[in-house]
């Protein structure tokens, strides 16, 4: 059986600072769907929004990028019937990571100097551009022993291909990958295959950097413009 994948829901970072068509001679007709035991449904509480609220130019660090505390969102999936299912993350402010080029993702390592999550070159989707400038960078994890499944504690396990998945555990780092899209599901402690749940909960971590305060006209407000869409992936 195919993998199918759902859009889930979409994971907002934003803040204020001061700081010729011809008409086509065919058409497809397409038939469509899926026969699935259950369906499941995400949800992010806060709406899914980590918001750094107004912050004042002195913020921005004299050099260098400035490191923004790390928040957290509660996170549940909620499934009609037992389900294995993975979630991957789409960027959906492609080329606006500060100081750093994407990779085929739409990802890119962190540059120097902007440690997220309290380590060098994790991997960061953009937080958009304001007046032009691309603003900074945000990584996305997974809070390490906070996820529970039926009621019982589960490793969280990721794969760097999601279309042919080959699981490991994951401790630590991004959500995110620069040269290929990567999948987090979850398993029995101690083990790495997938398993099927109903109803599963736990924490997401978001931290943010800003670019350097060279970069800003700071006389303009800067906008926190982050959006990443987690989609569900339905394993076998």
């Amino acid at each position: 059986m195919e993998m199918m994948q759902k859009s889930l829901l979409a994971l907002a970072v934003m803040a204020t600072t001061a700081l010729n068509v011809q008409a086509a001679s065919n058409v497809d007709v397409k038939v469509i769907g899926r026969i699935d035991p259950g369906t499941c449904t995400p949800t992010l509480s806060g709406g899914g929004t980590i918001d750094y609220g107004t912050m004042s130019p002195s913020t921005l660090a004299a050099s260098g990028y400035t490191v923004l505390p790390e928040k957290q969102l509660d996170f549940e999936i909620a499934c009609t019937a037992p389900s294995k299912v993975a979630v991957k993350v789409v960027n959906g402010r492609p080329s606006t990571v500060a100081g750093a080029n994407e990779g085929a993702s739409g990802f890119a390592s962190a540059p120097g100097g902007a440690n997220i999550f309290g380590t060098a070159s994790v991997v960061v989707a953009g937080l958009g551009e304001s007046n032009g400038v691309k603003v900074g960078g945000y990584g996305i994890r997974i809070a390490t022993g906070t996820v529970i499944a039926d009621t019982k504690s589960v490793d969280t396990l990721r794969t760097e291909n999601i279309v042919s998945p080959a699981w490991s555990k994951y401790d630590l780092g991004s959500m995110l990958a620069a040269a290929s899209v990567r999948g987090m599901t979850w398993a029995a402690t101690g083990t790495t295959a997938p398993i099927a749940f109903t109803n599963l909960s736990g924490k997401l971590g978001v931290q943010a950097y800003l670019n350097q305060r060279s970069a800003f006209d700071l006389t303009n407000t800067v906008q926190l413009d982050g959006l990443s869409t987690l989609e569900l992936v339905y394993l076998p």
